[in-house]
């Protein structure tokens, strides 16, 4: 009995730890796109919630903005140009660990992608 009382909020400890691990998406994340080139996030997790950029064909960072994360579902806007007029975009998508899966797509709808990231290594 007296063991029990001891393992259970020990669980309970290791449990929130790993939880607020997981949700930290702090760190840089690539992957191909399906239309071709590579997603290139460059994200930080704060006590604001999620910032960061993106990296666009052009090699500049765009702002991420209106970032969350909601469990295991991620979503942002990143303000960035194409061909020098501005273009927003919108991405969703989930995580698992060191990979998310995402939907890229201009808000206007001309164009849209999928990417499969992963966090580099640090």
């Amino acid at each position: 009995m007296r063991v029990s009382r001891f393992i259970a909020p020990a669980f309970v400890v290791a449990c929130v730890v790993t939880a607020f691990a997981a949700t930290d998406l702090t760190g840089t994340w690539r992957g191909p796109m399906d239309t071709g080139g590579q997603a290139i996030f460059h994200l930080k997790t704060d006590d604001k919630g999620l910032g960061g950029s993106m990296v666009r064909a052009d090699g500049k960072d765009y702002p991420v903005s209106s970032g969350k994360l909601d469990g295991d579902k991620i979503s942002m806007t990143v303000d960035a140009k194409y061909q020098d007029m501005p273009v927003k975009l919108i991405v969703t998508g989930s995580v698992a660990g060191d990979q998310m899966k995402l939907h890229i797509a201009s808000d206007n709808g001309y164009w849209q992608t999928d990417a499969t990231v992963k966090r580099e290594a640090k």
